[in-house]
């Protein structure tokens, strides 16, 4: 199951659509504050760190990688230094890299595999109503320089593999400190995310497999 919750770890950054009023009392205000600060956050770099746990291994696995996000929509993931896995996204197909020797899959944007979080990618269907439909959500860790906000399952289907999803954000929503997946099994796959940063000037290249 690692793809998928790779791919996870990506599609809970790009913007996402304003709330509607009834449902907004059910997410937490932080989290709100961070949603509406994403539609002007406009295109971006991002470097990250990612540590990931499993029962199987005595010690973490630590690696770093880089995520480029630009305000359409499109997106570049990359992991290692050169990259060894990389993930894109050009607003019609979705395309995976697992290893530096492996070739490039394209996959639909509507591909059982990443079907169910695609509406989480462009703000598709990214509405209060989808959101609550698909997780409870509560503030859990609260303290000056951020704010942790857990998001649960509610689907078996997902239960059976995800167990949480959990969000640190700044005060005022106004920045995704880090990111963690807590899987089913016990295994971790942390995410922390250095300050955006303007995304350069080539960034046509950046969708070109």
């Amino acid at each position: 199951m690692t793809r998928p919750f790779l791919i996870l770890a990506l599609l809970v950054l790009p913007p996402l659509t304003v709330l509607a009023a009834p449902e907004a009392a059910a997410i937490p205000p932080v989290f709100r504050d961070w949603m509406a600060a994403q539609k002007d956050a406009g295109s971006m770099r991002v470097t990250f760190k990612q540590t990931r746990t499993t029962p199987a291994l005595k010690e973490a696995v630590a690696s770093s990688g880089q995520f480029w996000r630009m305000a359409d929509g499109r997106f570049r993931w990359e992991l290692g230094s050169p990259a060894t896995m990389s993930l894109i996204f050009d607003k019609e197909a979705v395309r995976l890299k697992e290893s530096a020797a492996s070739p490039w899959q394209t996959l639909k944007p509507d591909d059982s595999r990443v079907r169910m979080w695609m509406k989480f990618l462009s703000g598709r269907e990214m509405d209060a109503e989808s959101l609550t439909k698909n997780f409870t959500m509560k503030v859990t860790q609260q303290e000056k320089t951020f704010a942790t906000v857990a998001m649960i399952p509610r689907p078996l289907l997902i239960k059976k593999y995800l167990k949480q999803l959990d969000m640190q954000i700044e005060p005022g929503g106004k920045r995704l400190l880090g990111f963690r997946i807590v899987q089913g099994d016990g295994s971790t796959l942390l995410m922390n995310f250095g300050p955006p940063e303007k995304p350069g000037t080539d960034v046509e290249r950046l969708f070109q497999p």
